[in-house]
């Protein structure tokens, strides 16, 4: 093979790495309020499990439509065309579309772009450090 061909293979190659690449969602640690995230790189192909699940000790963060959402301890998956999160904790049963939260069956609020939106395992939710007072206070 000659060098223009290697040189072109070698981009393709790359190319194609970089687009079965997604960033994954990221554990968050709460240790007396102070959150520490770490994320990395994955290989993702389309066929890939779309499900994520956290624990007592590592609450899990995934990035939706521009909000942050960190999850209480339990399981949850994106829908197939990613326009949707499910997530099914101990006592609550929570689903994302578009920027709207609705947990067991109640709406939650409706979010805007930045936000960080943490639901406990009781089904309160937190926005930006702020308990909401209601469901749907936002």
């Amino acid at each position: 093979m000659n060098k223009k061909r290697t040189a072109i293979v070698t981009i393709l190659m790359l190319g194609l790495i970089a687009a079965g690449c997604a960033k994954s969602t990221v554990h968050t640690k709460q240790n007396d309020r102070i959150y520490r995230t770490t994320t990395h790189l994955i290989f993702q192909p389309d066929f890939a499990d779309r499900s994520f699940s956290s624990s007592n000790d590592y609450m899990l963060s995934t990035e939706f439509n521009d909000v942050t959402y960190i999850w209480p301890e339990g399981k949850g998956n994106f829908s197939r065309n990613f326009n949707e999160i499910r997530f099914k904790g101990k006592s609550i049963d929570c689903s994302v579309t578009e920027r709207r939260l609705t947990i067991n069956g109640r709406p939650a609020g409706q979010f805007e772009e930045g936000d960080r939106v943490r639901i406990t395992g009781d089904g309160k939710v937190l926005v930006n450090g702020v308990e909401l007072e209601s469901s749907g206070d936002i």
